[in-house]
C-alpha cells in the first residue's frame, strides 16, 4: 500500500534502501511508454520474468529477498506503474491502460514474451495482459488478487477503510496503521523490523495523493470475471490463508475459472506474502516456472 505528498522522507529512505540492496541491476532507467516515462530495473539472466506491483506500490515494495533469489534463475524486470515510484505521476487510469503500459515497456526493452508475476492490483494488470495480449505472456503467477465483477468478494467495511488515506497521520504512521491488513498480527509482533523495513522501502519514492486515488479507482472498477475461462496461459495463483484485504475466495474463483489453473496457499501469511514468507514464495514460483 501507499502514500504521501511529503518529499522530506524521500532522500534518507531511498539512501537506506539502496545501501542495503545486495544485488545491483544490470540495467535501470526511465523509458518513454505512450504518454509517460516508466522506471524499470533488470536483474539476472535467463528467461524474462516481469514482476508487477500493486496499489500505490513500486519496485522496492517487492522487498529485498524475492527479486534477488528469483534473479538467480531468471531475468527479472521490476518497474513502477504509472502514478507510482519513479514513473511519471498521472491522471485517471484503468487497469487496461496499465496493462498497455506494461506491454509498451516490454516493447521498449525488446522483450517479446515473458513470465508475469503480479501481486494484488499487479495481479489484475497481469490478468488483463493475459486476456488482451496473450502472445506476450508465457506463464502467469497471480498473487492475492481478484478478477472483479459480480463474484468479487470485498473485505468488510472495517477492513475497506484501510484503502483510503488518512490525512491526520504522517506517511510513515499511515503505513504502520495499514500493517494489520497486510500481515497477521502474529507476524507484526514477531517481526517489527521487517514491517519497518517494508515501510521504508515504500517511503523511498512516495507518490502523490491524486495518483494513488486514480489507481484506487481503477482497482475498484476492474472486472474481467466473465472472461477468465478464455485464458489459455498456464496459471499459478498464490494466496496467504490469512489475507483479510483480498479475501481468498477471490483467488479460488480465478483458479476455478481459468482452465488448468493451479492454486497454492501459504499457511500463516496475509496479503503481502512475498514479504512475510519470501522463501515459500520463491519455491512456489520457481517450481511452477521451471528453469
Amino acid at each position: 500500500m501507499y502514500l504521501t505528498d511529503v518529499s522530506l522522507v524521500q532522500t534518507a529512505a531511498a539512501d537506506n534502501i539502496a545501501a542495503e540492496r545486495i544485488l545491483k541491476p544490470n540495467y535501470a532507467g526511465r523509458v518513454t511508454v505512450g504518454n509517460i516515462k516508466m522506471y524499470y530495473q533488470i536483474y539476472g539472466q535467463g528467461e524474462p520474468l516481469l514482476m508487477i506491483m500493486g496499489l500505490g506500490g513500486h519496485s522496492l515494495d517487492w522487498g529485498w529477498i524475492v527479486p534477488q533469489k528469483l534473479a538467480d534463475r531468471y531475468k527479472i524486470i521490476l518497474f513502477d506503474n504509472r502514478g507510482s515510484g519513479r514513473s511519471d505521476q498521472s491522471g485517471p487510469c484503468t487497469i487496461e491502460q496499465m496493462a498497455k503500459d506494461t506491454i509498451g515497456l516490454m516493447d521498449a526493452l525488446a522483450i517479446d514474451r515473458a513470465h508475469v508475476f503480479g501481486g494484488s492490483m499487479g495481479g489484475m494488470i497481469a490478468l488483463q495482459m493475459a486476456l488482451d495480449h496473450p502472445e506476450h505472456v508465457n506463464k502467469l503467477v497471480l498473487g492475492a488478487t481478484s478478477a472483479g465483477g459480480k463474484s468479487r468478494v470485498f473485505p468488510p467495511p472495517e477492513i475497506q477503510k484501510y484503502f483510503y488515506p488518512r490525512q491526520d497521520l504522517s506517511a510513515h504512521d499511515y503505513l504502520l496503521w495499514t500493517g494489520v491488513v497486510c500481515y497477521p498480527q502474529e507476524f507484526i509482533d514477531a517481526h517489527p523490523d521487517t514491517v519497518e523495513r517494508k515501510i521504508q522501502a515504500n517511503l523511498a519514492y512516495p507518490g502523490t495523493l491524486a495518483s494513488y486515488m486514480a489507481q484506487l479507482e481503477a482497482f475498484m472498477a476492474f472486472n474481467v470475471d466473465e472472461r477468465l475461462n478464455t485464458i489459455r496461459v498456464p496459471t499459478m495463483i498464490i494466496i496467504g490463508n490469512q489475507d483479510v484485504l483480498t479475501p481468498p475466495p477471490n483467488s479460488f474463483r480465478i483458479a476455478g475459472a481459468i482452465p488448468g489453473a493451479q492454486i497454492r496457499e501459504i499457511d500463516g501469511a496475509g496479503h503481502i506474502f512475498w514479504i512475510s514468507h519470501p522463501e515459500e514464495t520463491v519455491k512456489i514460483v520457481t517450481e511452477f516456472l521451471g528453469f
